[in-house]
């Protein structure tokens, strides 16, 4: 019995949320591919065309204080998750269709694991 328990801790140990699969570095070269023209990361440095995305994770979707929200952006009242920004990133308009956001998502699964293990380490 004590194995058996053994064995549940240590694969439940191994297994990954696909959000946090990601490798960091890697993200930071998929944000600059795909994000860096319309976003920034860096704390307090405002915005640009889009939200700042310091701190995504955990934050409220619509509240970067100061950015000028869509209806559609500004009432969706969840938190980005990294579930949730995986599922954003792979086709942004099924997530928010009447985004005014003209990206069309990022196709790689790697990429978008990547991007959300970086995001996720914007604290």
């Amino acid at each position: 019995m004590r194995t058996k328990a053994l064995c549940l801790t240590l694969l439940a140990a191994t297994v990954t949320s696909p959000a946090f699969a990601g490798d960091v570095a890697r993200g930071q070269d998929a944000f600059l591919t795909y994000c860096d023209e319309c976003h920034r990361v860096e704390p307090n440095a405002g915005s640009r065309k889009a939200p700042n995305l310091f701190g995504i994770v955990g934050r409220l979707a619509g509240t970067v204080p100061g950015f000028d929200y869509s209806d559609a952006n500004r009432t969706l009242g969840f938190a980005w998750t990294p579930d949730k920004l995986e599922t954003y990133l792979a086709a942004p308009r099924q997530v928010v269709p009447a985004t005014t956001m003209k990206f069309k998502g990022v196709s790689s699964a790697q990429d978008r694991q990547d991007l959300v293990a970086y995001l996720s380490s914007l604290k």
